[in-house]
């Protein structure tokens, strides 16, 4: 019987967060073959090790490298290791248990997509559920949703290919918050499949301070990277069928949100840090 893919797990961290250990944990839980590799600042990895000792520990590319600069640290510093596939996990988010069976689902496929992607759950600095991510099932729609302003998918918990990963060479860092979106939207227009799986995969956490609070930044980096990948409009009445059965295949989870925290966005709960 051949062995399970390898699957390397990158989280780049500061060594500060209060949630690391949690994140380690989600990781160390999963029943697969992983490899996970913690990016981090040089002076941190003697403390980090100690405390991690189960866990590989790289150099991060410095302060001014940020989140993407570290991952890319950490994938340049794994070329030799045998890994087949990739995501990556920040210091204060959860991979699930459902991760392990949406991998294990994937790679039964023959042959599996390139990209796969479930369902991400918001919770908060206390581990309290917020909602459920809205979700684009069917990958057809992407373009047409980004063109619109909608993210149809979150990266927590997305699986990439090792060939594909090797292709795009790396996280763009001129992307301060949004180099993941950059990465796999470069994967779709190259021609990449994807494939969504009706997993829970991940939990991403809204507390104050984080980085992706500063929705001014995420918005016009999405933008640009829209524009960048997908410079000729999607006609008009696709963008409409797209919005359309996106909100409606998503409407239980819009239901859901509303019962918990009223007319509320996704950006406006990540503005206030939910109840953190």
């Amino acid at each position: 019987m051949n062995k399970e893919p390898c699957i390397l797990v990158v989280t780049p961290t500061l060594g500060e967060s209060k949630h690391l250990g949690a994140t380690v944990e989600s990781v160390a839980a999963l029943p697969l073959r992983i490899d996970h590799v913690l990016a981090a600042p040089i002076h941190c990895l003697d403390q980090l090790k100690s405390q991690f000792p189960r866990v590989r520990l790289v150099p991060d590319a410095g302060r001014l490298g940020g989140i993407y600069g570290a991952i890319n640290a950490a994938l340049a510093q794994t070329t030799a290791a045998p890994w087949e596939w990739f995501t990556y996990i920040n210091d204060d988010d959860l991979l699930t248990p459902e991760f392990a069976a949406m991998a294990r689902d994937h790679f039964l496929l023959n042959p599996p997509e390139p990209v796969a992607y479930g369902d991400v759950d918001l919770i908060d600095g206390r581990d309290r559920f917020i909602g459920r991510v809205t979700t684009e099932g069917s990958p057809t729609w992407i373009p047409a949703l980004l063109q619109q302003g909608i993210s149809p998918l979150m990266q927590q918990g997305t699986l990439f290919h090792r060939p594909l990963v090797e292709r795009l060479c790396g996280f763009d860092t001129r992307y301060r918050l949004c180099a993941d979106l950059d990465f796999w939207l470069r994967a779709y227009v190259s021609g990449a499949r994807f494939r969504y799986h009706r997993r829970r995969v991940a939990k991403f956490r809204i507390h104050h301070g984080q980085l992706s609070g500063d929705t001014a930044v995420t918005e016009r980096e999405q933008d640009e990277i829209v524009r960048r990948h997908l410079p000729h409009p999607t006609p008009l009445i696709r963008r409409t069928a797209a919005r359309w059965q996106y909100r409606i295949s998503n409407l239980p989870r819009y239901v859901a949100r509303y019962r918990l925290h009223g007319f509320r966005t996704s950006y406006q709960l990540l503005r206030s840090g939910a109840a953190d």
